[in-house]
């Protein structure tokens, strides 16, 4: 019997009984599908997650007191460190020869009010009037938050769009008047559209100059300070340099810690990479786990089908085949039920990449690697869990399987 007959007797199986192909099928089904769909997302995730990085800006980085962190313990520690000041920003813009600008934010939420309109969670930063430049927030329309706004304390503040489209819907902002928390302020700007990042709006905001953020929420905050390079071949090179103006100005020893931490996008892709990393092998721990249940029932199935079949056996040994040829027989039908497990998983995590795609703003999408990985592991099910069955069934006597009745 050759390898296609095999393929064709186990199609046949799986066409004369439908219930039991199916309830043999599902967990390599589940199994690929998971697969194709976790693979597929997490890709698009990735993709996602850079694009809105580099979109922010390469050649900019952070610095404040605290980084990032996740346990109590080392947020506490990083608490009692000084705060940074709006002084430790001008000290890196005056003295960086790599960097073009370098501006301290503080933030706070608010909520926005216009006559009877209001807007809870607003968030509200205090920039300085390099903060657009920094990070390459263009104006749509107005003008941004200038130097005589800062001197003054003038009660001015830009707008995020979605903001301004709450409060003043179809009538022009600029010139009009928003109360933020407890304050008047004119409108002079409207920052462009950005849209969403990470599920959450990038239009919501209220900028107002920093002078006037103190005035609101008090002095005794850290800032952070938003530095950006000449361009992205010197972007190592103005780190360095914020690095050792900040060390100089707070006093920080040779050989002893920065009493800062330096936040780049590279930084926030690799911290990504490493958390969506840890949760694809979890997910696909969870696939796997499938895939072993979908093989030992494509075992037992087969060992019920070896069962059924012994006179065919006795006869083909009768006839001359070897055990060689029993055994690869009886394989290539377990490889073919689980290929077409593989095949209908592979469709049906097609088809949620597909959905995700369309629900989500996620560029999802099914790559040759995924497909890859669904083929081959669903093939390696059939050739472990039905190497068992082959091999008992290449060990039938003839005589006695002749006479099993």
């Amino acid at each position: 019997m050759n390898v296609r007959e095999s393929v064709g007797i186990a199609l046949q199986a799986l066409r004369a009984n439908k219930l039991r192909s199916t309830l043999t099928l599902l967990g390599v089904i589940i199994g690929v599908a998971s697969v194709i769909a976790v693979v597929s997302l997490v890709q698009g995730l990735n993709q996602y997650v850079t694009n809105q990085l580099t979109a922010s800006g390469s050649n900019v980085f952070s610095i404040d007191k605290y980084g990032i962190v996740f346990d109590n313990d080392t947020f506490r520690e990083r608490g009692k460190r000084r705060d940074l000041s709006s002084e430790d920003a001008a000290a890196i813009a005056r003295s960086g020869a790599h960097v073009e600008a370098a501006v301290a934010q503080l933030t706070a939420g608010a909520t926005v009010r216009r006559r009877s309109r209001s807007l809870q969670r607003v968030t509200v930063r205090g920039v300085e009037p390099d903060y657009m430049l920094v990070n390459d927030l263009p104006i749509g329309h107005g003008r941004p938050i200038g130097e005589a706004d800062e001197r003054g304390r003038a009660a001015v503040c830009v707008l995020g769009a979605e903001v301004a489209e709450q409060m003043f819907q179809s009538l022009d902002p600029v010139g009009g008047e928003v109360r933020v928390g407890s304050l008047k302020m004119v409108v002079v700007g409207v920052g462009e559209r950005k849209g969403s990042a990470f599920g959450a709006s990038q239009d919501l905001y209220v900028l107002v100059p920093f002078s006037i953020f103190e005035q609101m929420y008090g002095r005794n905050r850290s800032v952070e300070i938003n530095v950006r390079s000449r361009g992205q071949e010197s972007f190592n090179q103005a780190q360095d340099e914020a690095r050792a103006i900040l060390r100089a100005k707070r006093h920080v020893r040779p050989g002893e810690p920065d009493d800062f931490e330096i936040v780049t996008p590279d930084m926030v892709l690799d911290l990504w990479k490493n958390l969506s990393g840890a949760i694809f092998i979890v997910i696909i721990g969870v696939s796997a786990i499938s895939l072993v249940v979908g093989g030992i029932v494509i075992m037992n199935i087969m060992l019920v089908s070896v069962t059924e079949r012994t006179r065919e056996i006795g006869v083909r040994k009768a006839l001359g085949a070897r055990r060689r040829d029993i055994r690869t027989q009886f394989l290539i039908e377990a490889i073919t039920l689980s290929a077409v497990g593989g095949l209908i998983g592979l469709a049906l995590g097609g088809f949620i990449a597909l959905v995700l795609g369309l629900l989500t703003p996620l560029p999802v999408y099914v790559s040759p690697e995924a497909v890859a990985l669904g083929l081959v592991s669903s093939s390696l099910v059939g050739i472990f869990f039905g190497a068992y069955p082959a091999v008992r069934a290449a060990r039938q006597d003839p005589i006695e399987a002749l006479r099993y009745e």
